[in-house]
């Protein structure tokens, strides 16, 4: 079986998760650096966490096709994960990015959002795109707004402050261009 991307950018690919890719999404946040700015129903504690979010990941991905991918480097090596899921308080799809620490600050995020943003609204039909960004992650933060996403609201979640970004699809946007 031809293991295709759903996505490829100039330095990586994201690929659907299977059950060998345990022991990396398990590794991915093994690392306290990479929970620190997740809210707590991302954060993977242990191999049985890791076991779950990763059923979650396949059966979503199935049911709704997009979920959280796995994201490789052009060579093979395990960079962390990306992708979409169903915020369950709206109903909203939101994106989120979860690398390895070590690729922080080199562009892959900006690069991944980017290019999950373009995928999104060429092959759905919602309107708009939320994320959430824990208070306080200014590069994160500074990062979505670099590619059109906008402050909607602050939140809590499980406690935890986060900033709710939102993106307009394309036609909408320039509905309301168009609209003044």
């Amino acid at each position: 079986m031809v293991d295709t991307p759903i996505l490829a950018t100039d330095r990586m690919m994201l690929r659907t998760f299977n059950a060998r890719d345990l022991d990396d999404l398990h590794a991915l946040h093994a690392d306290p650096n990479v929970n620190l700015h997740l809210g707590s129903h991302e954060i993977i504690r242990s191999r049985a966490d890791a076991q779950r979010h990763l059923t979650d990941y396949i059966t979503g991905q199935e049911r709704r096709g997009f979920s959280q991918w796995k994201v490789i480097l052009h060579d093979g090596t395990f960079v962390g994960r990306a992708g979409f899921s169903v915020y369950p308080e709206t109903s909203e799809v939101a994106l989120s990015i979860c690398l390895i620490a070590k690729y922080w600050g080199r562009g892959y995020a900006s690069e991944l959002a980017a290019a999950l943003v373009d995928w999104f609204f060429e092959r759905t039909y919602f309107t708009h795109l939320i994320a959430f960004v824990a208070s306080g992650n200014e590069p994160a933060r500074r990062m979505m707004e670099g590619i059109g996403f906008r402050l909607r609201q602050r939140t809590r979640i499980d406690d935890d402050a986060f900033d709710c970004l939102q993106i307009l699809s394309p036609a909408l946007e320039r509905r309301f261009a168009n609209a003044g």
